[in-house]
């Protein structure tokens, strides 16, 4: 297997996780946090504004900037 390959396996595997977790979090009388429930805890401190940012620049710098 290449490293191409591992690495699409790895991201595919972790989409998969997190969709699961969502759907799991979206289930009546679940107690897990939605995603957005998550990306709210961590936007009210300005140390996690600041990782989301540098998240998405890092998303967007390997993803889209081709």
């Amino acid at each position: 297997m290449t490293t191409w390959a591992l690495t699409v396996v790895v991201y595919g595997a972790a989409l998969v996780a997190m969709l699961v977790l969502e759907i799991a979090a979206r289930w009546p009388g679940s107690t897990l946090p939605t995603a957005g429930e998550c990306l709210a805890r961590v936007m009210r401190h300005p140390a996690g504004r600041l990782l989301v940012v540098l998240s998405w620049w890092w998303i967007g710098w390997h993803f889209l900037a081709r």
